[in-house]
């Protein structure tokens, strides 16, 4: 894999770490008694997760 290849795939996945932080956070603290936003910020977290995902499979790596 050349450089660039690695560099972008360090960035993605630390972008992908933090998102996922992100939700766990959010899911964690509505099943211990939270609000319903902390729901809503989980589940909108867990679908730019999983769209993260798909974004850098399908389109990042069809390009290489």
């Amino acid at each position: 894999m050349s450089e660039e290849g690695n560099r972008g795939l360090k960035l993605f996945l630390e972008f992908w770490l933090l998102i996922g932080v992100l939700a766990a956070f959010n899911l964690y603290s509505y099943f211990r008694g939270g609000s319903k936003l902390f729901l809503g910020v989980g589940l909108i977290a867990v679908l730019a997760f999983i769209g993260w995902a798909l974004f850098y499979i399908f389109y990042v790596r069809s390009k290489q």
